[in-house]
Protein backbone atom coordinates (compact mmCIF):
# COMPACT_ATOMS: atom_id res chain seq x y z
CA UNK A 1 0.00 0.00 0.00
CA UNK A 2 0.77 3.72 -0.67
CA UNK A 3 1.91 5.79 1.85
CA UNK A 4 -1.11 7.37 3.36
CA UNK A 5 0.30 10.98 3.41
CA UNK A 6 0.14 10.09 -0.67
CA UNK A 7 -3.42 8.95 -0.52
CA UNK A 8 -4.36 11.65 1.70
CA UNK A 9 -2.29 14.18 -0.80
CA UNK A 10 -4.22 12.82 -4.09
CA UNK A 11 -7.60 12.79 -2.87
CA UNK A 12 -7.52 16.45 -2.27
CA UNK A 13 -6.97 16.29 -6.30
CA UNK A 14 -10.46 14.83 -8.01
CA UNK A 15 -8.62 12.51 -10.24
CA UNK A 16 -8.98 9.68 -7.89
CA UNK A 17 -5.64 8.68 -7.29
CA UNK A 18 -5.30 6.60 -4.18
CA UNK A 19 -3.10 8.35 -1.19
CA UNK A 20 -5.20 3.53 2.80
CA UNK A 21 -18.61 -12.77 13.70
CA UNK A 22 -19.74 -13.70 17.09
CA UNK A 23 -21.49 -10.59 18.62
CA UNK A 24 -19.65 -8.93 21.23
CA UNK A 25 -21.17 -6.48 23.59
CA UNK A 26 -19.10 -2.84 23.40
CA UNK A 27 -18.01 -3.63 27.15
CA UNK A 28 -15.84 -6.25 26.45
CA UNK A 29 -13.32 -3.87 25.52
CA UNK A 30 -13.60 -1.93 28.84
CA UNK A 31 -13.33 -5.53 30.36
CA UNK A 32 -10.39 -6.04 28.78
CA UNK A 33 -8.40 -3.70 30.15
CA UNK A 34 -9.15 -3.61 34.16
CA UNK A 35 -5.76 -3.59 35.62
CA UNK A 36 -4.29 -0.67 33.80
CA UNK A 37 -3.65 2.88 33.95
CA UNK A 38 -7.06 5.06 34.94
CA UNK A 39 -7.95 6.87 31.69
CA UNK A 40 -7.10 10.47 31.43
CA UNK A 41 -9.67 13.33 32.78
CA UNK A 42 -11.87 13.39 29.52
CA UNK A 43 -13.56 10.17 30.17
CA UNK A 44 -17.09 10.67 31.67
CA UNK A 45 -19.37 8.16 33.76
CA UNK A 46 -22.39 6.52 31.72
CA UNK A 47 -25.45 5.77 33.70
CA UNK A 48 -26.47 1.97 33.09
CA UNK A 49 -23.01 1.35 32.02
CA UNK A 50 -23.20 -1.43 34.60
CA UNK A 51 -19.36 -0.90 35.40
CA UNK A 52 -19.82 1.49 37.86
CA UNK A 53 -16.19 2.84 36.84
CA UNK A 54 -15.43 5.53 34.00
CA UNK A 55 -16.27 4.81 30.51
CA UNK A 56 -14.16 6.06 27.92
CA UNK A 57 -16.34 8.40 25.14
CA UNK A 58 -18.05 6.60 22.54
CA UNK A 59 -17.30 7.32 19.24
CA UNK A 60 -20.78 8.10 17.52
CA UNK A 61 -23.13 10.40 15.14
CA UNK A 62 -26.63 10.39 15.00
CA UNK A 63 -28.74 7.60 16.16
CA UNK A 64 -29.80 4.55 13.88
CA UNK A 65 -32.41 2.42 14.00
CA UNK A 66 -31.44 -1.11 16.31
CA UNK A 67 -28.61 -1.80 17.95
CA UNK A 68 -26.11 0.77 17.87
CA UNK A 69 -22.51 0.23 18.86
CA UNK A 70 -20.41 1.84 21.57
CA UNK A 71 -16.72 2.23 20.42
CA UNK A 72 -14.48 3.92 21.46
CA UNK A 73 -11.47 5.84 20.75
CA UNK A 74 -8.00 4.81 22.18
CA UNK A 75 -5.78 6.93 20.49
CA UNK A 76 -7.49 9.71 22.59
CA UNK A 77 -7.80 7.66 25.86
CA UNK A 78 -5.11 4.72 26.02
CA UNK A 79 -5.18 2.07 28.28
CA UNK A 80 -1.46 1.13 29.29
CA UNK A 81 -0.66 -2.30 31.63
CA UNK A 82 1.10 -0.27 34.94
CA UNK A 83 3.58 -2.57 35.10
CA UNK A 84 4.86 -1.28 31.02
CA UNK A 85 4.53 2.55 31.54
CA UNK A 86 8.00 3.27 32.07
CA UNK A 87 9.38 0.55 29.67
CA UNK A 88 11.00 1.17 26.21
CA UNK A 89 12.99 3.88 24.07
CA UNK A 90 12.69 7.23 25.12
CA UNK A 91 12.70 9.37 21.62
CA UNK A 92 10.32 7.89 18.65
CA UNK A 93 9.87 9.47 15.42
CA UNK A 94 6.37 8.23 13.75
CA UNK A 95 7.34 8.05 9.65
CA UNK A 96 3.16 7.79 9.30
CA UNK A 97 -0.21 8.64 10.67
CA UNK A 98 -1.23 5.43 10.94
CA UNK A 99 2.27 4.60 13.41
CA UNK A 100 1.27 7.95 14.86
CA UNK A 101 -2.13 6.66 16.21
CA UNK A 102 -0.63 3.11 17.15
CA UNK A 103 1.92 5.05 19.63
CA UNK A 104 -0.59 7.11 21.18
CA UNK A 105 -2.88 4.44 21.55
CA UNK A 106 -0.31 2.25 23.79
CA UNK A 107 0.46 5.67 25.58
CA UNK A 108 3.33 6.45 23.89
CA UNK A 109 2.24 9.97 22.86
CA UNK A 110 5.12 11.53 25.39
CA UNK A 111 7.97 9.89 23.92
CA UNK A 112 7.01 10.99 20.16
CA UNK A 113 9.91 13.65 19.06
CA UNK A 114 8.69 13.74 15.52
CA UNK A 115 6.26 12.85 13.10
CA UNK A 116 5.27 13.66 9.28
CA UNK A 117 3.28 16.86 9.04
CA UNK A 118 0.62 14.04 7.33
CA UNK A 119 0.13 13.36 11.41
CA UNK A 120 -2.67 15.25 12.72
CA UNK A 121 -4.29 13.23 15.10
CA UNK A 122 -5.02 13.31 18.33
CA UNK A 123 -4.99 17.14 18.23
CA UNK A 124 -2.17 17.89 20.52
CA UNK A 125 -0.19 15.59 18.23
CA UNK A 126 0.70 19.25 16.68
CA UNK A 127 2.85 20.02 18.79
CA UNK A 128 5.43 17.74 18.23
CA UNK A 129 7.82 18.73 15.74
CA UNK A 130 7.46 18.27 12.04
CA UNK A 131 9.96 16.57 9.95
CA UNK A 132 7.81 16.90 6.68
CA UNK A 133 7.57 13.39 5.27
CA UNK A 134 10.47 11.06 5.58
CA UNK A 135 10.80 10.76 1.22
CA UNK A 136 12.19 14.70 1.35
CA UNK A 137 13.02 14.81 5.21
CA UNK A 138 16.15 17.57 5.91
CA UNK A 139 18.58 14.92 7.00
CA UNK A 140 20.04 17.36 9.61
CA UNK A 141 16.34 17.87 10.91
CA UNK A 142 16.03 14.37 11.40
CA UNK A 143 19.34 13.70 13.26
CA UNK A 144 19.09 16.46 15.74
CA UNK A 145 15.90 14.53 17.32
CA UNK A 146 18.45 11.85 17.96
CA UNK A 147 15.57 9.65 17.76
CA UNK A 148 15.83 6.14 19.01
CA UNK A 149 14.06 4.37 17.47
CA UNK A 150 11.88 5.45 13.81
CA UNK A 151 8.82 3.97 13.54
CA UNK A 152 7.29 3.14 9.25
CA UNK A 153 5.02 2.21 7.62
CA UNK A 154 4.61 -0.22 4.43
CA UNK A 155 7.63 -1.10 2.35
CA UNK A 156 8.76 2.35 0.94
CA UNK A 157 12.35 1.40 -0.62
CA UNK A 158 12.72 5.28 -1.18
CA UNK A 159 12.27 5.46 2.81
CA UNK A 160 14.26 2.33 3.61
CA UNK A 161 17.48 3.49 1.79
CA UNK A 162 17.10 7.13 2.90
CA UNK A 163 17.47 5.89 6.97
CA UNK A 164 19.88 3.35 6.19
CA UNK A 165 22.16 5.68 4.29
CA UNK A 166 21.81 8.08 7.98
CA UNK A 167 22.69 4.93 10.14
CA UNK A 168 19.69 5.48 12.28
CA UNK A 169 17.37 2.49 13.48
CA UNK A 170 14.33 2.74 12.25
CA UNK A 171 11.74 -0.29 12.29
CA UNK A 172 8.59 -1.18 9.39
CA UNK A 173 4.86 -2.68 10.19
CA UNK A 174 3.33 -3.40 7.67
CA UNK A 175 -0.15 -1.57 6.58
CA UNK A 176 -2.33 -3.38 3.60
CA UNK A 177 -4.59 -6.39 5.15
CA UNK A 178 -6.99 -5.38 7.94
CA UNK A 179 -4.78 -8.29 10.09
CA UNK A 180 -1.56 -6.05 9.38
CA UNK A 181 -2.94 -3.75 11.89
CA UNK A 182 -2.90 -6.11 15.00
CA UNK A 183 0.03 -7.18 13.60
CA UNK A 184 1.76 -3.66 13.69
CA UNK A 185 0.36 -2.97 17.13
CA UNK A 186 2.12 -6.26 18.39
CA UNK A 187 5.44 -5.13 16.75
CA UNK A 188 5.12 -1.65 17.69
CA UNK A 189 4.36 -2.97 21.39
CA UNK A 190 7.28 -5.23 21.34
CA UNK A 191 9.74 -2.71 20.22
CA UNK A 192 8.93 0.01 23.10
CA UNK A 193 8.25 -2.77 26.11
CA UNK A 194 4.22 -2.64 25.85
CA UNK A 195 3.46 -6.12 24.74
CA UNK A 196 0.90 -6.20 27.16
CA UNK A 197 -1.01 -3.15 26.34
CA UNK A 198 -0.64 -3.89 23.06
CA UNK A 199 -2.08 -7.48 23.47
CA UNK A 200 -5.05 -5.82 24.97
CA UNK A 201 -5.36 -3.06 22.66
CA UNK A 202 -5.96 -5.43 19.95
CA UNK A 203 -8.34 -7.53 21.82
CA UNK A 204 -10.27 -4.09 22.24
CA UNK A 205 -10.09 -3.29 18.70
CA UNK A 206 -11.37 -6.34 17.89
CA UNK A 207 -13.91 -6.35 20.34
CA UNK A 208 -15.29 -2.81 18.64
CA UNK A 209 -15.23 -4.11 15.09
CA UNK A 210 -17.85 -7.15 16.06
CA UNK A 211 -19.74 -4.68 17.78
CA UNK A 212 -20.13 -3.29 14.53
CA UNK A 213 -20.61 -6.37 12.97
CA UNK A 214 -23.74 -7.00 15.09
CA UNK A 215 -25.05 -3.56 13.87
CA UNK A 216 -25.34 -3.95 10.46
CA UNK A 217 -23.90 -7.44 8.59
CA UNK A 218 -27.87 -8.35 8.56
CA UNK A 219 -28.37 -5.37 6.68
CA UNK A 220 -25.41 -4.46 4.09
CA UNK A 221 -24.69 -8.73 3.60
CA UNK A 222 -25.13 -9.48 -0.60
CA UNK A 223 -24.76 -5.77 -1.44
CA UNK A 224 -22.22 -5.30 -4.66
CA UNK A 225 -19.62 -2.87 -3.42
CA UNK A 226 -17.23 -0.27 -5.30
CA UNK A 227 -14.77 1.18 -2.83
CA UNK A 228 -12.74 4.15 -4.46
CA UNK A 229 -10.02 5.35 -2.98
CA UNK A 230 -10.14 9.02 -3.91
CA UNK A 231 -13.20 10.60 -5.93
CA UNK A 232 -13.63 10.31 -9.69
CA UNK A 233 -12.52 12.51 -11.91
CA UNK A 234 -14.23 15.36 -14.14
CA UNK A 235 -14.35 14.42 -16.71
CA UNK A 236 -14.06 10.44 -15.44
CA UNK A 237 -10.97 8.87 -15.97
CA UNK A 238 -10.44 5.43 -14.62
CA UNK A 239 -10.54 5.58 -10.57
CA UNK A 240 -7.96 4.04 -7.77
CA UNK A 241 -9.80 1.40 -6.22
CA UNK A 242 -9.62 -0.95 -3.38
CA UNK A 243 -9.03 -4.36 -4.59
CA UNK A 244 -8.52 -7.83 -3.15
CA UNK A 245 -5.77 -7.77 -0.87
CA UNK A 246 -6.20 -4.25 0.71
CA UNK A 247 -7.95 -3.89 4.48
CA UNK A 248 -11.27 -2.07 2.58
CA UNK A 249 -11.70 -5.52 0.89
CA UNK A 250 -11.43 -7.57 4.08
CA UNK A 251 -13.79 -5.52 5.54
CA UNK A 252 -16.21 -5.55 3.09
CA UNK A 253 -15.35 -9.10 3.31
CA UNK A 254 -16.33 -8.74 7.07
CA UNK A 255 -19.46 -6.95 6.63
CA UNK A 256 -20.79 -10.15 3.81
CA UNK A 257 -20.77 -7.50 0.70
CA UNK A 258 -18.92 -8.20 -2.50
CA UNK A 259 -16.17 -6.03 -3.82
CA UNK A 260 -17.19 -5.73 -7.45
CA UNK A 261 -13.67 -5.36 -8.06
CA UNK A 262 -11.73 -8.78 -10.11
CA UNK A 263 -9.16 -11.19 -8.50
CA UNK A 264 -6.81 -9.77 -10.91
CA UNK A 265 -6.68 -6.69 -9.68
CA UNK A 266 -4.34 -5.43 -7.30
CA UNK A 267 -5.14 -4.01 -3.42
CA UNK A 268 -4.89 -0.82 -4.95
CA UNK A 269 -4.52 0.66 -8.34
CA UNK A 270 -6.95 2.19 -11.44
CA UNK A 271 -9.67 0.45 -12.51
CA UNK A 272 -10.91 1.20 -16.32
CA UNK A 273 -14.38 2.68 -16.30
CA UNK A 274 -15.48 -0.10 -19.34
CA UNK A 275 -15.33 -2.59 -16.08
CA UNK A 276 -17.26 -0.33 -13.38
CA UNK A 277 -19.78 0.21 -16.12
CA UNK A 278 -20.07 -3.71 -16.65
CA UNK A 279 -19.73 -4.26 -13.16
CA UNK A 280 -22.84 -2.57 -12.57
CA UNK A 281 -22.16 -1.65 -8.29
CA UNK A 282 -25.12 -1.67 -6.24
CA UNK A 283 -23.27 1.13 -4.32
CA UNK A 284 -20.91 2.86 -4.90
CA UNK A 285 -18.21 4.80 -2.06
CA UNK A 286 -15.98 7.65 -2.64
CA UNK A 287 -13.28 8.92 0.01
CA UNK A 288 -12.42 12.25 0.21
CA UNK A 289 -9.44 13.37 2.91
CA UNK A 290 -10.83 16.51 3.75
CA UNK A 291 -14.13 17.34 1.76
CA UNK A 292 -13.03 19.72 -1.05
CA UNK A 293 -13.35 17.11 -3.86
CA UNK A 294 -16.51 16.67 -2.96
CA UNK A 295 -17.93 20.17 -1.26
CA UNK A 296 -21.72 19.44 -1.04
CA UNK A 297 -21.15 15.33 -0.03
CA UNK A 298 -22.81 12.69 -1.60
CA UNK A 299 -24.92 15.26 -3.78
CA UNK A 300 -21.62 16.36 -5.82
CA UNK A 301 -20.54 12.83 -5.78
CA UNK A 302 -23.90 11.38 -7.65
CA UNK A 303 -23.75 14.02 -10.21
CA UNK A 304 -19.50 12.94 -11.00
CA UNK A 305 -20.74 9.32 -11.33
CA UNK A 306 -24.19 10.00 -13.48
CA UNK A 307 -21.71 11.53 -16.05
CA UNK A 308 -21.31 7.46 -16.64
CA UNK A 309 -24.57 6.46 -17.68
CA UNK A 310 -27.26 4.69 -15.95
CA UNK A 311 -25.47 2.74 -12.88
CA UNK A 312 -27.38 0.92 -10.32
CA UNK A 313 -26.00 2.65 -7.55
CA UNK A 314 -26.93 6.36 -9.99
CA UNK A 315 -30.21 4.99 -10.45
CA UNK A 316 -31.07 4.39 -6.42
CA UNK A 317 -29.13 7.04 -5.35
CA UNK A 318 -26.57 4.56 -3.81
CA UNK A 319 -23.68 6.91 -4.43
CA UNK A 320 -21.61 7.87 -1.11
CA UNK A 321 -18.35 9.64 -0.03
CA UNK A 322 -16.73 9.49 3.62
CA UNK A 323 -15.01 12.65 4.14
CA UNK A 324 -12.06 12.59 6.66
CA UNK A 325 -8.40 11.41 6.78
CA UNK A 326 -9.23 8.62 9.28
CA UNK A 327 -10.74 6.90 6.60
CA UNK A 328 -7.31 6.56 4.53
CA UNK A 329 -5.69 5.00 7.66
CA UNK A 330 -5.52 1.23 8.81
CA UNK A 331 -4.97 2.49 12.92
CA UNK A 332 -6.56 1.77 16.05
CA UNK A 333 -9.51 3.87 15.11
CA UNK A 334 -10.53 1.33 12.29
CA UNK A 335 -13.93 0.50 13.89
CA UNK A 336 -15.21 4.03 12.89
CA UNK A 337 -14.56 3.64 9.44
CA UNK A 338 -15.84 0.08 9.52
CA UNK A 339 -19.08 1.88 10.93
CA UNK A 340 -19.34 4.71 8.25
CA UNK A 341 -18.50 2.43 5.47
CA UNK A 342 -21.44 -0.17 6.66
CA UNK A 343 -23.74 3.11 7.59
CA UNK A 344 -23.38 4.28 3.33
CA UNK A 345 -24.02 0.59 2.30
CA UNK A 346 -26.75 0.01 4.67
CA UNK A 347 -28.78 3.49 3.68
CA UNK A 348 -31.64 2.51 1.81
CA UNK A 349 -32.47 3.54 -1.61
CA UNK A 350 -34.10 6.80 -2.21
CA UNK A 351 -36.20 8.75 -4.38
CA UNK A 352 -35.24 12.77 -5.08
CA UNK A 353 -38.30 13.88 -2.94
CA UNK A 354 -37.14 11.95 0.18
CA UNK A 355 -35.19 12.96 2.91
CA UNK A 356 -31.52 11.80 3.25
CA UNK A 357 -29.76 10.63 6.16
CA UNK A 358 -25.96 11.42 6.92
CA UNK A 359 -24.80 8.84 9.18
CA UNK A 360 -21.30 8.88 10.75
CA UNK A 361 -18.20 10.35 8.79
CA UNK A 362 -20.70 11.26 6.14
CA UNK A 363 -21.88 14.79 5.30
CA UNK A 364 -24.45 16.66 3.42
CA UNK A 365 -24.58 19.56 1.36
CA UNK A 366 -26.44 21.66 3.64
CA UNK A 367 -24.28 20.25 6.68
CA UNK A 368 -21.08 22.53 7.95
CA UNK A 369 -18.13 21.98 7.30
CA UNK A 370 -15.79 20.16 10.11
CA UNK A 371 -11.94 20.52 10.03
CA UNK A 372 -9.61 17.70 10.99
CA UNK A 373 -10.28 14.36 11.71
CA UNK A 374 -12.71 13.09 14.50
Amino acid sequence: MRDVHEQIGSSRRSAGRPGCHAIRLGFVAFLAFAGCTPPGPATASRPGSGSGGPVHPVLGGESLPGRRARLHDWVLHPRVVAAERDAGPARIVSGAPNVTEICCALGLRGRLVGRTRYCVYPPEIAKVPSIGALNDVNAETLLGLRPDLILVAGTSRMQVERLRALELRFERVPDTRLDDLFVAIGRIGALTGRPRTAARLCVAIRSDLAAVDGEYRERVAGTRVLLVTGTLATPPRPPYVAGPGSFYDDLLKRAGCRNVVGQRQSAFGPLSLEFVIRADPDVIVELDADGTARPAGDADALRAWSRLGRLRAVRHGRVHVLQGPQHFLLGPRIALTYRALCAAIGEHPVSDTEPRRFPLGRRSASQPRETGPR
